[in-house]
């Protein structure tokens, strides 16, 4: 019991020692104030904008598998496994989409210009899951009808540069090109605006026709996939397992790189920002403290020397020191934590987000303010402890 009435009677008179200095409080509490406000609110803002990254690192994440084969035979992957691929749920389309040749030379059938572009190999499931759309003419079902041997799909930049275009009874443009000898006749013209943005100068062929008119195996043969992005890496898996249950393909995950830990990594770049900007503050404040409890012990000196006097040891002379500045970090640690979650607040109203902060915030930021001032006032503490009466009284 006596304990507890020493400490309470060393609170009060600490706490009127603060009240008859106001300025002199507001002086020693800002510093550790602006701390505790600058670590709160970047703490939450992060923790916020956490949930926002998410949101737009979905549009990064890999939403395209890629698998590629090195031994395929003439007439392709399995169509029945195929199909067991674009049965999964986050698949929306599938099929293969072959760079079979990086360069061959196309002509239009009626003039000299030549243009060297890629030839693909495609079904109706490769284009639909590349994002490749038939801008004019035949659909991409024609891709696999047999009776239509020689036709071909033009990327829609290379026909502008060849002057080609689907026979649609248009006299200034022609309907067929010229592919290593071979005549093709025109049946559409493709656009692809996503990431597969090589189809606009591009020749495409179904397989049938490629292998029996270009020839040879092709380059880089493989299947891609049209996937809910952060799903990827799992249909990957499930899809090498599945095209290629023997192994006899020699598939390969080539799926792009999620950004997933590019993601971690910058919520905790976010949060560690946030807490050094905190702490560096925070540092400035406990100098702060330290400074002007200094100038207070030194303008104090015969209000000390007097309680000397008067029968206080030094010990309590350091904790009435001491004690001045724990309430004044308690108190700056309280409004600092208010003033920082009302920034906070504010800054993520005025952004349309949703708050979000961790429960113990508060109690955190609070206890690390109060820790920061008593820190700060040790030094203080000691050398109000350590001043005489007599040098008190002389001063």
């Amino acid at each position: 019991m006596m304990w507890r009435w020493s400490f309470w009677v060393l609170a009060a008179d600490a706490a009127a020692s603060l009240l008859r200095r106001p300025w002199h409080a507001v002086g020693m509490m800002s510093g550790i104030m602006l701390g505790v406000a600058s670590a709160s609110a970047a703490i939450v803002i992060a923790d916020t904008q956490q949930g926002q990254i998410d949101l737009r690192f979905d549009l990064q994440r890999s939403d395209h598998v890629v698998v590629q084969a090195e031994n395929v035979p003439r007439d392709g992957f399995s169509a029945d496994q195929l199909r067991l691929v674009a049965g999964l749920e986050p698949v929306s389309s599938v099929g293969e989409f072959s760079n079979w040749s990086d360069g061959e030379p196309v002509t239009r059938s009626i003039a000299s210009t030549i243009a060297t572009v890629p030839v693909i190999v495609a079904d109706r499931g490769g284009l639909e899951a590349s994002g490749t759309e038939v801008i004019h003419g035949a659909s991409a079902d024609a891709l696999g009808d047999p009776g239509r041997t020689a036709i071909a799909w033009v990327g829609r930049e290379l026909a502008d540069d060849l002057g080609v275009a689907p026979a649609d009874g248009q006299a200034l443009t022609d309907s067929q090109i010229v592919v290593r000898g071979h005549a093709y006749s025109v049946a559409g013209i493709v656009a692809n605006d996503g990431g597969f943005g090589y189809v606009e100068n591009s020749v495409i062929l179904s397989r049938p026709v490629a292998v029996s008119t270009v020839g040879g195996t092709g380059q880089n043969v493989r299947v891609v996939a049209h996937v809910r992005p952060g799903s990827a890496a799992a249909v990957a898996g499930y899809a090498v397992r599945t095209l290629d249950p023997s192994g006899d393909l020699t598939l390969m995950d080539k799926t792009p790189a999620d950004g997933e830990k590019l993601l971690k990594d910058v919520g905790g770049d976010l949060r560690r920002v946030g807490a050094a900007l905190g702490g560096f503050v925070g540092l400035v404040g406990m100098i702060a403290i330290a400074n002007t409890l200094m100038m207070s012990v030194h303008h104090r000196l015969r209000e000390l020397g007097l309680r000397s006097a008067m029968g206080w040891s030094r010990r309590r002379i350091g904790l009435l020191v001491l004690t001045e500045s724990g309430i004044a970090g308690l108190v700056a640690g309280v409004l600092g934590t208010a003033v920082g979650l009302a920034c906070a607040a504010a800054w993520c109203w005025l952004h349309g987000w949703t708050l979000i902060m961790p429960a113990v915030l508060p109690c955190v930021v609070i206890g690390g303010g109060v820790a920061a001032s008593l820190v700060g006032g040790l030094l203080p503490a000691w050398r109000a402890a350590s001043i005489s009466p007599l040098t008190a009284m002389r001063s």
